[in-house]
């Protein structure tokens, strides 16, 4: 590629990602003040157009019914689009989904398997609250064999983030013999 056009395909893609970071910026905003239906217009388009983190926030809206008619079915398919992509956040809702049974999956597979999966995913990302969901499944055996060494690791590691119900369960349980 001859210098200019590497300088206007930088400049190009320079201008398309600030106007995309500015989208989202301006959609989080309206969310903040409560603006669904601007939240919905903004995000719409780029989560259709594939962006993860609008795909994650336009199914937050769907999942409480914010600018749109509240659909369960909507939300789960714009979580699993940003998960696939490898969105914590979304891998962690779409895990709560499953687990509360909020979200069907295939015919033959367990859904508490399905959402340790998902949970597994985004606690490998650091996401706190998936971290303690894991090890909460590691204790009651719930879609993973129950191990109490694998759920103080993750609730620990949850609890080093700040994570308040993570640090209260490692406050309160018993020293480790």
């Amino acid at each position: 590629m001859n210098r200019l056009a590497t300088i206007v395909a930088v400049g190009l893609a320079s201008v398309l990602f600030g106007a995309r970071a500015d989208t989202l910026q301006d959609a989080a905003a309206a969310i903040h003040r409560k603006d669904w239906p601007t939240a919905v217009r903004l995000l719409e388009p780029m989560a259709r157009a594939g962006h993860a983190v609008a795909q994650w926030r336009l199914g937050l809206l769907y999942y409480h019914g914010h600018g749109v008619r509240e659909s369960d079915a909507a939300a789960r398919g714009w979580f699993e689009k940003a998960a696939k992509q490898g969105l914590a956040d979304a891998q962690f809702e779409l895990a709560n989904m499953v687990i509360y049974g909020l979200a069907d999956v295939p015919a033959g597979d367990d859904p508490a398997r399905t959402a340790a999966q998902w949970y597994f995913e985004a606690a490998m990302q650091g996401h706190a609250q998936a971290q303690y969901s894991l090890g909460i499944l590691f204790l009651t055996g719930s879609g993973v064999h129950v191990s109490a060494e694998e759920a103080v690791k993750w609730i620990g590691r949850a609890a080093a983030q700040g994570h308040a119900d993570a640090m209260a369960y490692m406050k309160a349980r018993p020293a480790a013999r």
